[in-house]
């Protein structure tokens, strides 16, 4: 099959991430599988060093048997331009709108739900497509790390690109307490094309969703806990509970405060590694998954072809609306910060201004002057004693 995988953005985020390993897996069974995007971040040039076809004009694309989409806007622009090709959706996200199927009968033949929270958002939906339940896919040949975890961790990774400041003071002190050195890569502290270093140097990883499963794949003790909450240590009791919410530190009987993740760190053991690993292997192979991709797009029936989706668009404009409500308050938020920080600024200024107006003041008085030389004589015995004890 000659396919397209679209995404509107690519960077170097878990959605991206996927598309990646979906890629090269599809080229393994012999398809030819080229990403799609308007929008080419860092992972454009990360795809390519991969030996993955990007293109950016979906002119370049050709012909189609079908197209794997991530977003509603690529599928629109697919849809416009390819007319009957059959669309396969992966929905990532429940909460982010434009990571779900349009609204619009038939435009999508199937969508993939990678936990079963985002399954159940797709079911929601007033036009929801055939939901079929799929797993993380993970390349076990490339997340693999050959050391084993020591008795004792001495190091953590935030893997994360969504830390927020109270959640990751949280991590910090958590940390710290339980003797553990903090390293992060991702969001603030830059994102990494290939995280697979950072994991060979430590022995946990606090983190959610696919940073997860990779930590899990290269043999690492894997805590969930990120900008939601958390779930707490990956275990083999707790993995069935874990991967039906996707990772994603949401369970409501799971509250994680500095107590209790302080504690689970002085929990570590050396055999969660390859228990981690041995459950990636089980469930999460990449291998299968392209496979079940391939037979779910062969029974995909071709789209009806272009439609005025009045309804629809006037959706995604509300989607727009509210989106654009939500930056202007950010803005508003901002300007407001920018003016109390410039006016902390002229205040500083002005003290140090008060601050030299008085050592001038001082140094002007009759005092100060009639002192000169008495302090320039002190000055140079204390030279002279300094000179005599380094001697």
């Amino acid at each position: 099959m000659r396919l397209i995988l679209a995404t509107n953005h690519l960077g170097l985020g878990g959605s991206e991430s996927y598309l990646f390993t979906v890629a090269e897996e599809l080229d393994r069974l012999g398809h030819e599988a080229a990403i799609y995007t308007r929008d080419p971040g860092a992972g454009a040039a990360a795809a390519r060093r991969r030996g993955i076809a990007v293109v950016t004009d979906v002119d370049e694309a050709g012909e189609l048997d079908a197209a794997i989409v991530q977003d509603a806007g690529v599928s629109h622009e697919l849809a416009g331009r390819f007319g009957t090709v059959p669309q396969l959706f992966v929905a990532h996200s429940e909460t982010f709108d434009l990571q779900l199927p349009p609204q619009l009968d038939g435009q999508v033949g199937a969508a993939v739900a990678l936990n079963d929270r985002v399954a159940r958002r797709l079911e929601a939906l007033a036009v929801a497509p055939e939901i079929v339940r799929l797993r993380q896919p993970i390349d076990i040949e490339r997340n693999t790390v050959s050391t084993p975890l020591p008795a004792v961790a001495r190091r953590a990774l935030l893997l994360s690109n969504n830390p927020v400041a109270d959640r990751l003071e949280l991590i910090e002190r958590a940390c710290a307490e339980a003797g553990l050195e903090l390293v992060r890569v991702g969001g603030d502290a830059g994102q990494a094309e290939d995280p697979r270093a950072a994991l060979a140097g430590v022995e946990i990883v606090i983190g959610y969703g696919r940073s997860v499963l990779e930590a899990m794949a290269c043999g690492r003790a894997a805590y969930v806990y990120d900008r939601y909450g958390g779930d707490g240590w990956v275990t083999a009791d707790s993995y069935p509970r874990l991967e039906a919410d996707g990772f994603a530190g949401r369970d409501p009987d799971a509250v994680v405060d500095l107590d209790r993740m302080r504690a689970d760190l002085r929990a570590y053991s050396a055999a969660m590694g390859p228990v981690n690993r041995d459950l990636v292997v089980a469930n999460h192979r990449a291998t299968v998954h392209a496979q079940e991709l391939v037979e779910l797009l062969g029974g995909l029936a071709p789209a009806p072809g272009t439609r005025l989706p009045h309804a629809e668009m006037a959706r995604l404009v509300r989607l727009e609306w509210r989106g654009q409500v939500e930056v202007q308050g950010l803005r508003r938020e901002l300007t407001r910060s920018h003016a109390a920080l410039e006016a902390s600024r002229r205040e500083t200024a002005a003290a140090v201004a008060r601050t030299e107006e008085v050592r001038r003041n001082y140094e002007s008085t009759l005092s100060w002057r009639a002192t000169r030389a008495l302090r320039s004589a002190r000055d140079l015995l204390r030279r002279a004693l300094g000179r005599g004890q380094d001697e």
